[in-house]
């Protein structure tokens, strides 16, 4: 095994280019499959190996994106595989119960009503797993990173191969805000509900045996979950392994709400990486 990161994502189109302000969703919410596909070709710039997952018809499409450069792409139906737990979500988002503890101005956020969001957003942690446990990853260290995560071709801040030495024993999660206390199950659900963010679903990195250590407490913390009649997306979720399991965890911080520095910070293993991490440590962005 090399040095190197291997990249896992995965992408699924749930609809989103529908999601339009004249149907009454938030305007920020609207997103076609093609804007995520020419997000994802910023990612792709990365010569790192990738294992991507996907629906069929999308699979010719990123395979040709990624241009000869090691990557496996892997086709897989969700909805039929993960149908019953697609059906709990929903049935949860219409309880009256769960929908009476939220803002009314949170109701509007696609974790309280689309099923579709949720499932795909909690699936992260699987899919890494999946790799791993089909032999797809080459490498020690494995980053989660979201297929739309690179928005313009500046967030990966011009690096060609990322290799940054991340605490190996550690699952590395990112925040965008500090002073994340979650003392009981009661205030992590509290978070949840009142949809807090601190730790970003878009990247995770570990080694491959902390990820499948990660997995199983990701999994557990959603059953958790479920069995108390609440649904969130995978920033909750994270906020509850957080509670459960802290010494498995590091967070990184990338500075007050910014959540697209992770190439810019936790790039490259040189000095103006470094300053700039200290930087946010002293002055928080």
């Amino acid at each position: 095994m090399n040095s190197s990161i291997t990249i896992v994502t995965a992408f699924f189109d749930i609809g989103r280019g529908n999601w339009t302000s004249d149907k009454g969703f938030s305007p920020h919410l609207e997103r076609t499959s093609d804007t995520y596909i020419n997000y994802f070709k910023n990612l792709s710039e990365l010569d790192n190996d990738m294992v991507i997952f996907t629906s069929c018809d999308l699979k010719p499409k990123i395979e040709k994106i990624r241009n000869g450069k090691r990557t496996v792409v892997i086709p897989l139906d969700i909805n039929k595989k993960f149908q019953h737990i697609k059906n709990r979500i929903s049935q949860i988002q219409r309880n009256d119960e769960f929908r009476n503890k939220l803002e009314t101005r949170q109701l509007i956020n696609p974790e309280y009503w689309s099923s579709d969001y949720v499932l795909v957003c909690n699936l992260k942690t699987y899919f890494v797993n999946k790799a791993i446990e089909l032999n797809l990853v080459n490498n020690n260290m494995v980053a989660w990173v979201d297929f739309g995560y690179c928005r313009n071709a500046q967030v990966i801040d011009g690096l060609s191969r990322w290799n940054y030495r991340f605490d190996v024993n550690k699952v590395n999660l990112f925040t965008v805000k500090k002073g994340l206390t979650v003392k009981t199950l009661h205030q992590v659900f509290d978070h949840m509900i009142n949809n807090r963010s601190y730790i970003i679903g878009g990247a995770i990195v570990a080694t491959q045996n902390k990820w499948k250590e990660f997995y199983e407490l990701v999994c557990q913390c959603q059953m958790t979950t479920l069995k108390n009649n609440i649904v969130d997306d995978d920033q909750g979720i994270f906020i509850m392994c957080y509670h459960y399991k802290p010494q498995l965890i590091k967070l990184n911080h990338l500075g007050k709400n910014q959540w697209f520095n992770l190439f810019k910070l936790y790039g490259r293993n040189d000095f103006v990486s470094f300053s700039r991490r200290l930087k946010v440590t002293l002055i928080g962005k």
